[in-house]
This record gives structure tokens, sequence and C-alpha cells, in this order.
């Protein structure tokens, strides 16, 4: 007689839900838990891992769907990506593009506001580099010190190496810069 095959435990052996058990970083592997089950390592799912390459590994807890081809866990990989308890979403805004790092540092750009904000933790730097060069078209304000290791260029007056009209002995005024 033939056995009769149950859908439901077929399509439970090939998605799970589980949570990330533990990461590797040097293999890009991970370890998940399921129920009573922990597989052995297993590669994640990133958006992009080609000539375009997204490193953003799991995180020890987060939520994740594991996709296991014909019942084979140990030939599984890992879709992480879900939200839950232990980290919700951070925003509920259909315009906002959100990233959020752990120590607090967020690049959002909301679409309807036409707003791109970046924030950064105390003590966080931000470094370009562009040996090509930088362009900013817009106004700047800027609140704090500001160094410029050779010279500062404004509406074609350098800052280093202006000259001065009018220039007299004394207590006077020096005229504008030329």
């Amino acid at each position: 007689m033939a056995q009769t095959l149950d859908p439901e435990q077929l399509t439970g052996d090939v998605l799970r839900l589980g949570v990330i058990a533990s990461v590797d970083h040097a293999n890009a592997t991970c370890t998940v838990e399921s129920g009573d089950v922990v597989t052995g390592e297993l590669p994640w799912i990133s958006p992009r891992a080609g000539s375009v390459c997204v490193w953003s590994p799991p995180t020890v807890g987060e939520q994740c769907l594991l996709l296991s081809p014909e019942g084979d866990i140990e030939n599984g990989v890992v879709i992480v990506g879900l939200y839950c308890d232990a980290f919700p979403s951070p925003s509920a805004n259909p315009d906002l593009v959100h990233l959020e790092f752990r120590d607090g540092a967020v690049i959002a750009y909301d679409q309807a506001g036409h707003a791109l904000t970046v924030t950064l933790p105390a003590g966080g730097t931000a470094y370009v580099d562009a040996p090509g060069g930088l362009t900013l078209n817009c106004d700047v304000t800027v609140n704090g010190k500001l160094t410029a290791s050779t010279d500062v260029i404004g509406g074609g007056i350098s800052l280093k190496d202006h000259k001065h009209s009018g220039v007299q002995a004394g207590a006077a005024q020096t005229g504008a810069p030329v």
C-alpha cells in the first residue's frame, strides 16, 4: 500500500521559522534554532553578492526563515529580515527609507519630505574620500570648527592668500579683500 504524504508536514520540512543561534562572520554562515532543531552552519541570503556586494550579517536572536530544498535542513539557506519583538520595525512611515545601526547611527530618507538625515552617535565621525573632488550645491551651516589643510576659497577669493585694499597704519580698518 502506498504511503500518503502529508502536505503540511512536507511544507514544514521545507520552510521553518526560526531565530539566528550563532553567526560565523569569517565564513558568512550562521546556525538557526527552530523549535528543538538547531542547524549546522548555513549561508544566509544577502541582497546582493556579485559585482555589487552587500555585507550585512544577521544578528543572534534575529527572526529568520529557514528554506530547506526537498526538506534537507543541512543544505538549507537562511532568509533574514523578519521583524519580531526582539527587533521591531524602526518606523511605520511608508515614505521613509531607514537604515539603523546597533550603535545608534541612522541614515534616513523621507521621500515625501525630500529630506536626507544622517545621524551619528556621540564621538562618531564621517569620512569622504573623493580624490576627483567633492561638490556641494547647497547652503551650508557649520556648527563647530571647520579646518582646511590648504585654503578656503569663497566667491573666488582665497582666505589664505587674499590681499586687502586701503591698508593704513594704526587703528584704521582695511578695505574689502581684492
